[in-house]
């Protein structure tokens, strides 16, 4: 990896600490059967396990934000860590429900903090160049731990016991306290003068924590005081915890962003979908092994191909968003997720474990051409001073609808399982509370299908134009300028000078053999790397002129030179280019261009380098578009006095 060892050494822990904190998301369900067997709980009373994980989850991205600016990353990493050890000793502890739930939630409150953490640790541990390989394997990770997490667990299961599980991820957890305590070095700044409201902090927890517990309640018990009284509390603390937010001049989340309908629609959708796919890996195992008698290992197989497929899934379903926009991937993702969801109400003690395996493999498949295409088409939608806020936002929600509606799904199976047993048996009961927990599933599935056919309309890129020749392109396409001088990457800095000279510019992308944009080199990297005594050169007359008096009395200078003009123009210019994709809108490319105060930018084609976008190629589309319309409706300007209409 190009890494020191020390490097490779310090990667290793992060990305340990974090397989295990992201694995231990995972384990939980093919233990369910055996904690309800053990505990003598039913379905509706073990998912809290996993609900009250997400929910602690979710109230501590917001959280988060404070500790990281509060405390050194060192410090706080150490910490998480810690609690999330002593929480996960607690769970493998659990001698009852109660001791067992505090254990996960107690977790859940170290495992929040670790995973924007680690990016942070990562981004100031690496030097720029070599951030992209250290992030490149952290994003592996992510897609690994949750693939293997059920697998891993059932074995452990079978063999041991879901207390040794807990007591394993411990000992793992330990290891990586010990050894992060000496390798991990102090790093990052800490603002003193940062705050936490605790009110805000209070209101959520109790708000989402009590709207959790009534709602579960209700589904599986019926109506009750209790039940009914934790979810209008509930429902209060969220009302003063939103008001309170769009009070703050610095809330500790901006549900404003909210305000932006495409935003909120990608939200509802999103907070559809999760709710809809944590339920399934609740309830799949208990089918397998309460109902059908399988092992706990079996049960983990069963779900290993479809949370493979849906890792391996996130960078191809961005690189088809960027090609043809959310509404294609979001109306067949959410077509097939909610024919699959529906499939699941008709499983029963005699569907074979192939058909069950290739649902739900299909299922997660589908899922994966939903949630990055819709989160990306709402953030997109934002601001870009915005889009931080509505991450948070977004990934607060999510979490919180993942408990919700885990919780309501959940309880609609075990109060059915609950009227109908009498009548049908036990078994049969079960297994027809299951199914109809996935018509619940299903009908949000469904709802978030009709929400993308109504609101998911727009492309990464305007609607495409139809050229003289009859080719559809892109809008961007049809105005760019397709003629783009650029340099291999294997060209010299001499070879650059000579280029750029010929052709009159001033800076060149260099490309690979595929074609591919891989870097940038100008004049001025070449300026700045002759400049005497870090003084910039800015004219390039006076670079010739210094140059032909280095041969006469500065020795030091002409070396520097000769030096140069042998080297590799990829080694002093920028790697990497600001570009933008050929699918981009007009609106996105004003923003690159401005924001970086650049009059030209290249355009991109899953990397390729495509044509050169100018200000003044947007600039005039836009006027020849305003005035077509305006004729169109009759409404032309008048011709100054004394000239023609142009």
């Amino acid at each position: 990896m190009g890494l020191t060892r020390k490097q490779i050494v310090m990667l290793a822990v992060l990305l340990f600490g974090t397989f295990v904190t992201v694995l231990n998301q995972t384990v939980v369900s093919p233990a369910l059967p055996s904690i309800m067997g053990e505990m003598g709980v039913d379905a509706a009373t073990a998912q809290w396990l996993t609900t009250g994980f997400t929910l602690m989850n979710a109230i501590m991205i917001p959280v988060t934000a404070f500790l990281t600016d509060r405390f050194t990353t060192r410090r706080l990493f150490l910490a998480a860590m810690i609690v999330f050890t002593v929480g996960t000793a607690l769970a493998g502890w659990g001698p009852n429900f109660t001791v067992l739930l505090a254990g996960r939630l107690v977790q859940a409150a170290g495992a929040g903090i670790l995973m924007p953490l680690v990016m942070t640790v990562l981004m100031w541990t690496f030097p720029v160049d070599r951030r992209g390989t250290a992030m490149g394997v952290f994003g592996l990770v992510i897609a690994f731990a949750p693939a293997v997490g059920p697998t891993v667990a059932g074995i452990v299961i079978d063999q041991a016991s879901w207390h040794d599980m807990f007591f394993i991820i411990t000992a793992l957890c330990v290891a990586v306290v010990l050894v992060a305590f000496f390798v991990l070095e102090k790093g990052g700044e800490t603002n003193r003068d940062a705050v936490l409201d605790v009110p805000s902090v209070a209101l959520s927890t109790v708000g989402f924590g009590a709207l959790l517990y009534g709602l579960s309640a209700i589904g599986s018990y019926g109506l009750s005081i209790d039940a009914v009284a934790g979810a209008l509390v509930g429902v209060v603390a969220l009302v003063f915890f939103f008001r309170r937010q769009l009070s703050m001049e610095h809330p500790m989340l901006q549900v404003r962003v909210l305000a932006n309908r495409k935003f909120l629609m990608a939200t509802v959708i999103v907070m559809l979908v999760q709710g809809a796919l944590l339920a399934g890996g609740i309830l799949v195992p208990i089918l397998l092994q309460s109902y059908m008698g399988y092992s706990a290992t079996t049960s983990g197989l069963v779900l290993l191909p479809g949370a493979i497929i849906m890792g391996a899934m996130g960078p191809i379903a961005g690189r088809l968003f960027d090609k043809h926009g959310p509404r294609v991937l979001a109306i067949i993702g959410m077509g097939v997720l909610t024919l699959t969801t529906f499939a699941f109400a008709f499983v029963g003690t005699g569907t074979g474990l192939v058909m069950l395996t290739v649902i739900y493999t299909v299922r997660l498949f589908s899922l994966s051409l939903v949630n990055m295409p819709i989160s990306t088409w709402g953030m997109n939608a934002l601001p870009n001073d915005l889009v931080n806020h509505g991450t948070s936002v977004q990934n607060t929600f999510r979490q919180v609808a993942g408990s919700l509606g885990t919780a309501i799904i959940v309880s609609a199976s075990t109060m059915v399982t609950n009227a109908s047993a009498p009548a049908m048996g036990a078994e049969a009961a079960g297994v027809f509370g299951i199914n109809m927990a996935f018509v619940v599933a299903g009908a949000l599935c469904l709802a978030g299908f009709v929400l993308v056919l109504i609101f998911v309309r727009n492309k990464p890129g305007d609607a495409a134009q139809t050229d003289a020749d009859g080719a559809r392109r892109t809008l961007l396409e049809s105005i760019m300028q397709k003629d783009a001088y650029t340099l291999p990457d294997t060209a010299t800095v001499a070879e650059a000078m000579q280029f750029l000279v010929d052709r009159r510019i001033s800076a060149a992308p260099l490309v690979n053999a595929e074609g591919k944009a891989v870097g940038f080199v100008s004049d001025g990297d070449i300026m700045r790397y002759l400049s005497r005594r870090g003084q910039m050169i800015m004219d390039p007359v006076v670079m010739i002129v210094q140059t032909v008096d280095a041969y006469a009395d500065n020795s030091d200078f002409a070396q520097k030179l000769h030096k140069l003009m042998s080297m590799r123009a990829a080694d002093i210019g920028a790697k990497g280019l600001i570009a933008v994709d050929v699918h981009a809108d007009l609106p996105e490319v004003c923003r690159i261009l401005g924001e970086n105060h650049l009059k030209k930018a290249p355009v991109l084609d899953d990397g390729k380098l495509v044509g050169i976008i100018n200000r003044s190629d947007v600039t005039r589309w836009s006027m020849e578009k305003y005035l077509d319309d305006r004729k169109g409706e009759g409404a032309v300007p008048p011709a100054p006095e004394g000239g023609e209409a142009r």
